[in-house]
């Protein structure tokens, strides 16, 4: 079990079996609280300083990332591993698929595509007026 379980553990019964005691001897809840939340403080700092530090480089540690000794795999590093694979694997046929694409003559299919700038269509002009240039109206020779 890891330092940082131990510690609560222990912390949480230096707290409840004193909290047990003075409610069962009937002493109101909120004093019983009192004395059984600076009872375990007190405890844990005089009696369990080792098991604290323990704890607190387990925790540092969580907080890093780095593993405990002798702890498997995480779930996050296997499906790297996985990810990983996979890459590799559309990487190796990547360069076989562009080979059968190309063209015999040995030119760049890609060399040969319009930017995409080119394909969309030019915007109409806000105003119809903004069309001519002498401002007249485009549709009067339209109108009877």
């Amino acid at each position: 079990m890891p330092p940082s379980m131990r510690y609560l553990i222990v912390r949480a019964l230096l707290f409840l079996v004193p909290f047990a005691v003075l409610m069962i001897a009937q002493v109101p809840w909120w004093l019983s609280m009192i004395v059984a939340i600076v009872f375990a403080f007190a405890a844990s700092i005089v009696f369990f300083s080792q098991l604290r530090d323990a704890a607190a480089a387990d925790v540092q540690r969580m907080r890093e990332g780095r593993k405990r000794a002798g702890a498997g795999p995480d779930d996050a590093d296997i499906e790297d591993a996985a990810l990983g694979e996979r890459e590799d694997a559309a990487e190796a046929e990547a360069p076989a698929a562009d080979e059968r694409e190309a063209p015999a003559d040995g030119a760049d299919p890609r060399s040969t595509a319009q930017p995409e700038h080119a394909a969309q269509p030019e915007a109409p002009p806000a105003d119809e007026r903004d069309a001519t240039a002498d401002g007249a109206d485009p549709d009067a020779s339209a109108r009877p």
